[in-house]
């Protein structure tokens, strides 16, 4: 059986749009297809993963807010994310997430949110 790992990251925060559903419906849909499927999320304050152990890091959605709050936890983890992607991980990032991974976002009142994508 293959297997495929999830990194599922900041689940507490980036559920705007029930986002845990998304994961749980890849989970059936790759089980139905033969994949033992091993999800691991990763939280603010949690040991940092080794992005490059995954297949796939998934990220849900947030507002500004939860966005502001994240970012800096995100850009410690740059580094990593950045060697994950070169050594073709796939990233699936829902709207907020998207955001997190370009260069910058600038709120509605003008305010600029660091973004990982500084590489």
């Amino acid at each position: 059986m293959k297997e495929l790992k999830i990194l599922y990251l900041y689940p507490d925060i980036l559920e705007l749009y029930g986002d845990f559903g998304n994961i749980q419906v890849l989970r059936y849909r790759l089980e139905k297809r033969g994949f033992k499927v091993i999800v691991d999320s990763y939280k603010i304050g949690d040991t940092p993963p080794n992005f490059c152990d995954y297949d796939l890091v998934f990220a849900g959605g947030g507002a500004d807010q939860e966005q502001s709050i994240l970012s800096k936890d995100l850009l410690k983890n740059k580094d990593n994310i950045k060697k994950a992607i070169d050594e073709g991980v796939f990233f699936l990032l829902i709207c907020g997430a998207y955001q997190l991974f370009g260069k910058y976002y600038k709120g509605v009142e003008g305010n600029i949110i660091p973004r990982i994508r500084n590489f």
